[in-house]
């Protein structure tokens, strides 16, 4: 039996490089990422190795687990603004090319998206949608206040009210 670039059998299709087509790469010398995920993974999986981080030392210094960091540096999850900018912290990096990476990730994940789902639509007979216009704002029902604010405001209002029936029931009942 063959053995692939990456150590793993050519048999199963798993094509002439070793690996399954779409699978990521681990960062080994031999294999280019190829994708903007593919290289923000194997950057921070090489500022990683360089400060010689483990991902329990990167669960303590940031926000996030150490299954998640796993997710994160092996291309199984793209990492969040914030995760990006808590690993460059925990390590000492500069934050704005693996910000750059990931606005790269994120604009070529939504392309492949819409690509993919077109090409569904072409193949399913239908005709290829129209760019979707952004859904219109709704505003507040209480002017001046933001949705989250205009919750709180009306779950107050509503909880003080059925505070005020209780007390006036409890009133009532002592009174008879």
């Amino acid at each position: 039996m063959a053995v692939g670039a990456h150590g793993t059998d050519k048999v199963g299709g798993t094509g002439g490089r070793g690996k399954a087509e779409g699978a990521p790469c681990s960062g080994c010398a031999g294999c280019r990422p190829t994708t903007p995920w593919a290289e923000l993974a194997a950057e921070m999986r090489r500022i990683k190795g360089a400060t010689e981080l483990s991902y329990g030392t990167l669960a303590q210094r940031t926000h996030y687990s150490r299954s998640s960091w796993e997710r994160f540096l092996n291309q199984k999850q793209l990492p969040t603004r914030v995760a990006v900018e808590e690993f460059a912290a925990a390590a000492g990096a500069d934050p704005a090319p693996l910000l750059l990476r990931l606005e790269r990730s994120l604009a070529h994940e939504t392309a492949t998206r819409a690509a993919a789902a077109a090409h569904d639509r072409a193949r399913d007979g239908a005709p290829p949608a129209a760019p979707a216009a952004p859904a219109p704002r709704r505003e507040s029902r209480l002017p001046g206040l933001g949705r989250p604010l205009g919750l709180l405001a009306a779950g107050a209002l509503v909880g003080g009210g059925v505070v005020t029936a209780l007390n006036r029931a409890a009133r009532i009942r002592k009174g008879a």
